[in-house]
């Protein structure tokens, strides 16, 4: 393949061909050069179409010997399959050179995928999880991207500490690969999308929040009354309306000076036409929202709500 004057260079700087080795190399003999590095590396493709017999032989060949048991030990001890690869360098003496110092980073990730237990995910595996549920989104289809979170979710849960009762050290053995709190807040915005395609999906959303609140008690306020509205949210949808009052009292004794507590509990009485639909019980809700509210946003939204209702004078 013969490279034009105006091509990105092959050796790889970014530069122009014509303005960087037009006058060092051959060009065709330097682009080939150049396939054939990108070319000679492991892939997680290739490494997934070998069988475990033949993935653990080239791990001896190059010096890891591995044991089975010992791996699966090693999968509840390690978060990724690049720190298994990493601690094989560390307690082995590995031979692999060039090509194939890539190998057992691969082969721990495809290893992972066959042996481990189906919730026990690799950071590899609930990067990838993450990411195809994106593109699912990218196609509209909420409903296949929450499956694809919802694995993700379990992966999570499967390494829960039962001693802490915050995100903070899950953020910190998921740094670099997805941030958790984010994904968690997006996980469940994205089962009320689901649910509006099918309501299953807001039962769903209920019993991941009520789990989220289980482990993760001490998390930040903010966060927590956020999820503790989407529960409510979630049982108006269902039309389980004396469960949703239910939960919006007791959202309004643990957050009295928040305007969301009371902006949520109008919410149930007039957002959305149900055999509870009242007006004015809304707009005293709103209104006690208004009165505590302290940021212009919440005060904007709260004074949208009223005037939808009629209610100008506030």
């Amino acid at each position: 393949m013969k490279v034009g004057r105006n091509d990105p260079c092959p050796c790889g700087s970014g530069k122009k061909y014509k303005k960087c080795c037009i006058d060092k190399i051959n060009p065709e003999v330097s682009f080939n050069n150049f396939r054939n590095f990108l070319f000679d590396f492991w892939s997680y493709k290739e490494v997934k179409e070998m069988s475990n017999e033949e993935i653990i032989e080239k791990l001896q060949s190059i010096g890891i010997m591995f044991n089975k048991e010992i791996f699966l030990k090693d999968i509840e001890k390690y978060y990724s399959a690049e720190q298994i690869s990493e601690n094989w360098f560390n307690i082995f003496n590995v031979t692999a050179k060039g090509r194939d110092e890539d190998f057992p980073f691969f082969a721990a990730w495809v290893l992972w995928e066959r042996l481990a237990p189906e919730n026990v995910l690799s950071m590899e595996q609930m990067a990838d999880l993450i990411e195809e549920g994106y593109q699912y989104l990218n196609d509209n289809k909420s409903i296949l991207a929450c499956d694809k979170w919802l694995k993700v979710w379990e992966g999570i849960k499967y390494r829960i500490r039962k001693d802490f009762n915050t995100l903070e050290y899950l953020d910190k053995a998921y740094c670099g690969s997805f941030d958790i709190r984010y994904f968690c807040q997006e996980l469940e915005s994205e089962l009320y999308n689901a649910g509006i395609d099918d309501p299953k999906y807001f039962e769903i959303r209920i019993k991941y929040c009520k789990e989220f609140l289980h482990y993760f008690q001490n998390e930040d306020e903010e966060l927590i009354h956020q999820i503790r509205r989407a529960i409510i949210e979630s049982l108006v949808r269902l039309n389980k309306l004396e469960e949703a009052k239910n939960e919006c009292e007791k959202l309004i004794l643990d957050f009295p000076k928040n305007p969301w507590s009371y902006i949520a509990y109008g919410d149930v009485y007039c957002l959305h036409k149900s055999e509870i639909y009242d007006a004015v019980k809304a707009i005293e809700l709103y209104q006690k929202g208004l009165s505590v509210a302290t940021g212009k946003e919440e005060k904007e939204i709260i004074k949208e709500r009223l005037k939808n209702l009629g209610k100008y004078n506030y």
